[in-house]
């Protein structure tokens, strides 16, 4: 069911070495799958 409230996947816009995100926003990872402890995180850049 998370899915389908949280989006699996996120694309920020990062100027000059920053996120543009607003005032009150912010990035979080969450986990509900307690069954493996180990994760990987993946972070793609695309230079435009």
């Amino acid at each position: 069911m998370l899915p389908a409230i949280v989006a699996p996947s996120i694309t920020v816009p990062v100027i000059d070495g920053r996120l543009q995100l607003g005032t009150w926003q912010s990035i979080c990872l969450v986990d509900t799958n307690l069954d493996n402890p180990h994760r990987t995180v993946r972070l793609s850049f695309l230079e435009g």
